[in-house]
């Protein structure tokens, strides 16, 4: 079975850009995903796998998860130096 994460490779579909989702709240942020994540799913029933809108929805689910990731890291970080003082 082929990885189809490994198939994406239209630079049009590769242009993150996840400080759209910075100003999310972690709520938000889970809240979003879960609604995107659904319709991902739902797309993947109507349209074949790879079609624009299929990969549309991957990639702002990539873009989201990376902004929290860089807003999980900033936390983690701002709680470390807390602790070093």
């Amino acid at each position: 079975m082929t990885d189809i994460r490994a198939t994406l490779t239209d630079p049009a579909m590769a242009a993150a850009d996840p400080a759209i989702f910075a100003p999310l709240t972690a709520d938000e942020n889970s809240i979003l995903g879960a609604h995107l994540t659904s319709g991902w799913y739902k797309q993947a029933a109507v349209y074949p796998l790879l079609s624009e809108p299929w990969r549309e929805t991957a990639v702002m689910l990539d873009d989201l998860h990376q902004a929290w990731k860089e807003q999980h890291q900033a936390r983690q970080a701002e709680h470390g130096a807390e602790a070093g003082q």
